[in-house]
């Protein structure tokens, strides 16, 4: 599987030179997976396929703070099944329904999953928002080329008017 990572820091994005985006196939969409992680550090977090027998990706080499990774993935159904902490040591997230669907040929944003653990209960608390102002924010001013050949889609279970609103406007209208 393909991947672009990128790592943010106070909301500020170390990334990668939009000229480096490797070029969508057919069937692929661009994902963003931001994570908010405080606490204590998980081995990986999983994204899975909703089919049977579908496509997973593991975010790995998380850090405390924000993350971010942009990846491409075959179009389909995807939900956040895991946090492994070590060997024998997980929550599972199915039964949240953080869910994203990937659309192919534009950038699917499914929400940040924000997790606070508390390493002294071995207890998480976890969230799924919609920070769409802060990734377009983000992406612009470091992935300006990526805005502009891709339209960007809130494509988690709940509407987000105001990527269309943005989209609609002369400052953020880039279709």
């Amino acid at each position: 599987m393909r991947f672009i990572n990128c790592c943010i820091i106070l909301f500020s994005f170390n990334c990668f030179a939009g000229d480096n985006l490797e070029s969508l196939d057919e069937n692929e969409g661009y994902v963003i997976l931001p994570l908010v992680i405080s606490g204590m550090l998980p081995k990986s977090i999983t994204l899975e396929e909703a089919s049977v027998f579908g496509n997973s990706y593991k975010v790995k080499d998380i850090k405390i703070g924000e993350n971010f990774e942009l990846i491409t993935l075959p179009a389909g159904d995807y939900k956040w099944t895991k946090i492994q902490i070590n060997k024998s040591y997980y929550f599972n997230l199915e039964e949240y329904g953080y869910d994203i669907k990937v659309n192919k040929g534009v950038v699917n944003y499914g929400g940040h999953l924000i997790i606070d653990f508390n390493a002294q209960f071995g207890t998480a608390r976890y969230n799924y928002v919609n920070r769409s102002s802060q990734v377009i924010k983000e992406l612009e001013s470091c992935c300006d080329n990526l805005m502009s050949k891709y339209s960007l889609y809130f494509t988690a279970n709940s509407e987000d008017p105001f990527i269309d609103f943005l989209k609609s406007t002369k400052v953020g209208g880039r279709e």
